[in-house]
């Protein structure tokens, strides 16, 4: 079985889950989040914004609760697809968001925020292992900006359903992650 196998048996299987179903889910991974945020005491927040076709977990309520402080700054991704690449803005009250690239809700603006200046940063995905390593949608946005921003960001999955024993087809490039987040527990690597 190949990643791409992999990949599409995972979202066939995530679309079987009910609306409720998926919801509750997304609310307790969104609970496990905040916590961990707040025990760690990060400032600097990486976070997406929901892929809903793709049934990611929704991760609307946490960008709620975290741009409703002044206690932490969101940063938003979006897609260069000329570059093949990720940009990070800083989310405020005036940024405008916008249905972009692959249907993803992206922040307009120009003013680029400084990635080493993360303190963590949410990763989406399809599936994960035990040992970190994720299966993500193949486009290698994620891989290059993990690979850009160091061993010290701290690196979190957030995922729908458990993890996998082992993803066979771990690449050379493949960043593992140190946390991955479902609605039953926090899993550390």
């Amino acid at each position: 079985m190949t990643k791409k196998v992999l990949r599409e048996t995972f979202l066939e299987k995530r679309k079987t889950l009910t609306h409720e179903e998926h919801t509750l889910r997304s609310a307790l991974v969104c609970e496990q989040a905040f916590k961990l945020i707040t025990e760690r005491q990060f400032k600097n927040i990486h976070l997406y914004l929901p892929l809903t076709k793709m049934r990611e977990v929704i991760t609307t309520p946490l960008f709620k609760k975290l741009t409703g402080t002044s206690e932490h700054q969101v940063v938003l991704p979006r897609v260069n697809t000329k570059t093949k690449t990720l940009e990070h803005i800083a989310y405020n009250s005036t940024t405008k968001l916008m249905v972009g690239n692959f249907g993803v809700t992206e922040p307009r603006g120009e003013e680029l925020f400084n990635i080493n200046n993360l303190d963590v940063v949410f990763v989406p995905l399809i599936s994960f292992d035990r040992k970190g390593f994720r299966i993500g949608y193949g486009g290698g946005y994620y891989d290059k900006f993990l690979a850009q921003a160091g061993d010290k960001l701290i690196k979190v999955g957030l995922a729908i359903t458990p993890p996998l024993d082992h993803i066979p087809y771990s690449e050379s490039y493949d960043i593992p992650l140190d946390f991955c987040i479902t609605h039953h527990k926090i899993y550390s690597f």
